[in-house]
């Protein structure tokens, strides 16, 4: 089990690779079809993102809370509405912190000449020049054709935000994907209470009737409602998006430990790490322990996402 996560892992590195090299050449030497499909994919993910929030919500609040509690003896409208308003809060910070990390973005771009001070040898050393917007622009400054703009700290280009990851969004990236796998674990538990009273149970004999292929057929041969697939695929699709919010939020927090940007960590570049603290205040900012429970959107971090502190260069 191990050594498949451990293949999965470094299948899903190497193809974040290949997608940020493939998209940041120069868009004369992509194709055109090729340019629409990420913009298809982007807009694609999206609306995946809000789709999903919405029918993740309406499922649990409205469909398998109401079919858990009617059973209940002692006051059941008292348990509903405290597990629903539990869940409102899940979703609404879910929602705030994908709209942030959109209107955010914006603060991370670094691209036009009014943001840019003039190029100088001896106090911007460190600095490169963007032959695609052609700017000088400082260290961790990246490119990104969809974008079309050069971004602070760019870590990677999200489709399921249609914006970059950068200096002043990472944080709220971050916090999405982390009420992203609170909401998918707790709308699991309400999908499995759900099903195990009024389908069958999921530590039971029957177990086996949850296995998608399994479902299909008996859907299809007339033995088990198309109600009851539907709900079956949908835990599947939960599943399936709440790992992936569990892999990009410890996949994050592992660029923080080691004080690098994906594009950092393919590179082997290991050149601005501080310390720990240090990287959690210049994401979060200095109240970044209770950031998890009650966000701060309007607390700054520490720097500015143009000036690092390194040290002497090392490579992984």
């Amino acid at each position: 089990m191990l050594n498949l996560f451990v293949k999965f892992f470094e299948f899903t590195q190497s193809l974040v690779l290949t997608m940020d090299t493939y998209q940041d050449r120069p868009p004369t030497h992509r194709p055109l079809l090729t340019k629409n499909i990420l913009v298809l994919i982007n807009y694609g993910g999206m609306l995946y993102v809000i789709v999903f929030i919405f029918l993740l919500h309406w499922v649990a609040s409205s469909v398998c809370l109401p079919g858990i509690f009617h059973n209940e003896l002692q006051d059941p409208e008292f348990s509903l509405f405290y597990h629903r308003l539990f869940f409102w809060y899940l979703t609404l910070n879910a929602i705030g912190q994908w709209v942030l990390t959109i209107i955010t973005s914006l603060k991370s771009v670094y691209s036009t000449a009014s943001d840019l001070p003039l190029f100088n040898d001896a106090t911007h050393e460190d600095w490169t020049k963007c032959t695609k917007c052609d700017q000088n622009v400082p260290p961790r400054a990246r490119h990104c054709n969809i974008c079309e703009r050069c971004i602070l700290k760019r870590d990677h280009h999200c489709f399921f935000t249609g914006c970059c990851i950068g200096f002043h969004n990472q944080r709220h990236f971050i916090l999405w994907s982390f009420y992203g796998i609170i909401g998918t674990t707790i709308a699991l538990y309400y999908l499995e209470q759900y099903l195990s009273i009024h389908y069958v149970s999921f530590l039971g004999s029957e177990f086996f009737k949850y296995f998608l292929p399994y479902a299909l057929v008996i859907t299809i041969i007339g033995k088990s409602s198309f109600y009851t697939f539907l709900t079956i695929f949908w835990c599947y699709l939960v599943l399936s998006t709440g790992l992936f919010c569990m892999y990009m939020f410890f996949w994050q927090f592992s660029l923080i430990l080691n004080g690098q940007t994906s594009y950092e960590f393919v590179k082997g570049k290991k050149i601005y790490q501080t310390n720990f603290l240090d990287e959690m205040r210049s994401v979060f900012g200095p109240y970044w322990g209770i950031q998890f429970l009650i966000p701060f959107p309007w607390t700054k971090h520490d720097g500015d996402g143009i000036t690092w502190k390194s040290h002497n260069t090392k490579f992984l």
